[in-house]
């Protein structure tokens, strides 16, 4: 989005420096910014001064705090994407307001290049209709996301794997846990639904105590894992046998999440990954 782009974000704050903060740094982008002390004014404010393109709103403010606000916006405005800001790391929080559809967490204390980053991607994916997404949670834990097959979403389940990780794993263990999900999810959107955005992908995860499961899943017809060479043997004429066949390289996200990840397993079909990372 350019700078001259403007739209009207709601900010629901309580706390006045940081209400302030957001607010400069939003305006210095050109967006029109309408504040909020708590979630019943800025309830208001959805019904008296809307439409809205963007609520960025804080957890814990009184009379109605930010988890019930989300809940209620989703309900009468499905499409509007919400930023959950908060200092805290709960994975129980982190859960519910990705079950309830917010769109990112952004935790405090952020940059003016974070705010900005979460403010662009969430306004993007409104524009292209944030409601295609749904949030659930399974009988045995599993919370998923189902999502037409978009980088965005991909991104999007990510960055709460990341809150739910944030003090669990050292840096470089979550970057490797990144690299193995966005290898896995790029692989179900690329390979598996062939880059088409109305096949659906389910990225999923369950938090437990020593260890994060993570579940990717395609709609495509799955494939034998077996048969899939490994690249490090010799790469080179592996991407040029593919370009042969008209394909293109392959196997080569697949070893690595192999490498990255404790445990990582297909269904029968081939179209289910599962993977697992424990907590040192």
């Amino acid at each position: 989005m350019s700078q001259a782009e403007s739209v009207r974000i709601l900010v629901a704050e309580d706390d006045l420096r940081i209400r302030i903060v957001l607010e400069r740094l939003l305006a210095v982008r050109g967006h029109e910014v309408v504040s909020a002390v708590n979630g019943r004014e800025a309830l208001d404010l959805v019904d008296e001064s809307g439409p809205f393109d963007l609520v960025i709103t804080d957890v814990n403010m009184p009379e109605l705090g930010g988890e019930e606000l989300l809940r209620r916006l989703k309900r009468l405005h499905p499409e509007l994407p919400v930023i959950v800001l908060t200092a805290r790391k709960d994975p129980g929080l982190i859960t519910e307001v990705f079950k309830d559809g917010a769109y990112r967490f952004l935790p405090k204390p952020f940059t003016g290049e974070d705010l900005y980053k979460v403010v662009e991607g969430a306004l993007h994916e409104g524009r292209r209709g944030v409601g295609e997404a749904v949030a659930s949670v399974d009988a045995e834990g599993w919370v998923e996301l189902t999502a037409p097959s978009r980088q965005e979403y991909l991104d999007r389940f990510q960055d709460f794997c990341d809150q739910l990780i944030a003090s669990r794993l050292d840096e470089q263990a979550k970057t490797e846990l990144k690299i193995a999900v966005q290898e896995m999810g790029q692989n179900a959107i690329e390979w598996g639904n062939s880059m088409q955005e109305e096949s659906r992908v389910k990225l999923s995860y369950r938090l437990l105590e020593d260890r994060i499961l993570i579940r990717i899943e395609d709609e495509g017809r799955g494939f034998d894992p077996s048969q899939v060479p490994d690249p490090t043997v010799d790469p080179v004429r592996l991407i040029e046998e593919r370009e042969t066949q008209g394909k293109r390289p392959g196997g080569f996200g697949i070893h690595l999440a192999r490498r990255i990840m404790d445990r990582m397993e297909y269904n029968e079909r081939g179209n289910v990954v599962t993977m697992e990372k424990r907590f040192a």
